[in-house]
C-alpha cells in the first residue's frame, strides 16, 4: 500500500482527489490532506508520497515546502495548476520527483505517484517541454544583481539591503527593477516579493552557503 498525503488549500479539490485516485489505483490510499505542509506533517508522519500544490495561501515557498516534506520522509509530486516556471524550478531543485498539472489525465498522476514511491522521477510531457525551454536563471543576473536579490528575498527591506552592500537605497530599487525586467524578458514574472523569493530559492541564493556562490560579472 502506498500512503499518500496532499497539500492543497482547496477542500473540494482534496475531497474529489481522494475518490478518483483510490478508484484508479487500488494500491494507493490518500490518508491525509491539509492546507499547509506543517499541518500535514503534524497529522501524519508515515507518508510515502505527498502531492504538493505550489500556490498555497500561507505565504510559504515551493522550495521550502519540498524540503520539509523530504525531511519528513515523503517523496514529493508537484500537483498544481498554472504554476510559474520559477515555482516549479524551486520544487524540482529541492528534490521533487514528479510534476503533474491538475488538468492532465488521471493516469499521468497515478503513474507519477507510483514512480515517486519507487524513487523514480516522472514529469508530465507538457511540463517536461516547458522545463526544456525554460531559461537558465543562474546565467541571467550579474553578481551584484544576485546579491541584491539574495538579501531582498531573505526578507530584508531595501534600506537594509543598501546598508549591507554599501550602496544607496535608490540603487537597490533600481537593481530590483532591472532584475524584474530581466526575468519578465524570459517569461518569469516576479512582481511580488514572494515570487522573487521563489526565484532566489531556485538559484540557490538562500542556501546556507549562498555567500560563497560563484560570482558573475
Amino acid at each position: 500500500m502506498v500512503l499518500v498525503g496532499a497539500v492543497d488549500d482547496h477542500p473540494v479539490v482534496l475531497a474529489g482527489l481522494k475518490t478518483v485516485l483510490e478508484e484508479a489505483a487500488p494500491e494507493v490510499e490518500l490518508v491525509a490532506c491539509a492546507p499547509t505542509v506543517e499541518q500535514l506533517l503534524a497529522e501524519r508522519s508515515d507518508l510515502d508520497v505527498v502531492l504538493l500544490d505550489l500556490r498555497l495561501g500561507d505565504a510559504s515557498t515551493p522550495g521550502t515546502n519540498t524540503g520539509q516534506l523530504l525531511a519528513g520522509g515523503a517523496q514529493v509530486v508537484v500537483y498544481t495548476d498554472g504554476a510559474k516556471p520559477a515555482q516549479v524550478y524551486a520544487a524540482v531543485a529541492r528534490g521533487a520527483l514528479g510534476v503533474v498539472l491538475k488538468d492532465e489525465p488521471l493516469d499521468v498522476l497515478v503513474e507519477a505517484v507510483r514512480a515517486a514511491h519507487r524513487g523514480e522521477a516522472v514529469v508530465s510531457v507538457r511540463m517536461a517541454r516547458a522545463l526544456e525551454t525554460a531559461p537558465h536563471l543562474d546565467d541571467l543576473l550579474s553578481h551584484q544583481e544576485r546579491q541584491v536579490l539574495r538579501l531582498y528575498a531573505a526578507d530584508l527591506p531595501a534600506k537594509s539591503v543598501a546598508r549591507r552592500l554599501g550602496i544607496g537605497e535608490g540603487t537597490v530599487k533600481e537593481y530590483l527593477k532591472r532584475i524584474r525586467s530581466k526575468l519578465a524578458a524570459v517569461d518569469v514574472h516576479a512582481t511580488s516579493k514572494l515570487e522573487l523569493r521563489d526565484v532566489a530559492e531556485t538559484m540557490g541564493l538562500l542556501d546556507d552557503d549562498a555567500d560563497g556562490a560563484q560570482q558573475r560579472a
